[in-house]
């Protein structure tokens, strides 16, 4: 069995698309004063850090349920795009464009004093993802002569054994890996391990 790893980049623009809904959804804001907007702009993101949320009926004469919508997709967007790339102040405000100068003041202030209680929720909502370990791992070199298509090949094969522990019991999955496979293992495991690196900063 071979093993096929991918690393998924997003695209210029898809970041400006996402940058340009972040702006229209928060301009909804303009519909209710600064001192409010700032209370709101804190709830949502207690919303999402799973520490009580906001009820639409609350607002409802002020929004209507789409606009409701996409302004917390917006906020959401933009605040977990701010923690999770540690955009600075000029970079927020960039992704703003059009949104009036004193919603754009209480918005940089939110989230950079919410950037903690951000940080903290991204990381639980990885490890969520899987409660699976690595325990330990085995492997061996052995060399492929021939196959069904060719009589002679002699490629270096390598046997990859993975213990991984879940919570109810160790399973180990083993993988056989051309040069090439094991080349995009490390640079996956290189890219995931950055990405670690750059989380406890």
């Amino acid at each position: 069995m071979k093993c096929y790893f991918l690393l998924y980049k997003r695209s210029v623009s898809h970041d400006n698309n996402m940058a340009k809904n972040e702006e229209v959804g928060l301009q909804l804001l303009k519909k209710i004063d600064v001192k409010s907007a700032t209370k709101l702009l804190h709830g949502l993101v207690d919303g999402f850090c799973k520490r009580g949320h906001l009820h639409y009926h609350e607002y409802d004469q002020t929004w209507s349920l789409e606009e409701w919508w996409a302004l917390n997709e917006a906020w959401e967007g933009l605040v977990k795009a701010a923690v999770r790339e540690s955009l600075n102040k000029d970079q927020i405000l960039q992704r703003l464009g059009s949104v009036p100068e004193e919603y754009q003041s209480v918005i940089v202030d939110v989230i950079n004093a919410r950037r903690s209680d951000v940080h903290h929720q991204l990381i639980a909502d990885t490890n969520f993802i899987s409660k699976s370990t690595l325990r330990d791992f085995d492997w061996q070199v052995k060399l492929a002569m021939a196959s069904d298509k060719l009589s002679s090949i002699q490629e270096p094969l390598l046997n990859l054994d993975l213990d991984v522990q879940t919570e109810a019991s160790t399973q180990t999955h083993s993988l056989e890996m051309t040069r090439e496979d094991l080349k995009n293992l490390i640079t996956s495991l290189e890219g995931a391990n950055r990405v670690c690196l750059s989380c406890e900063d």
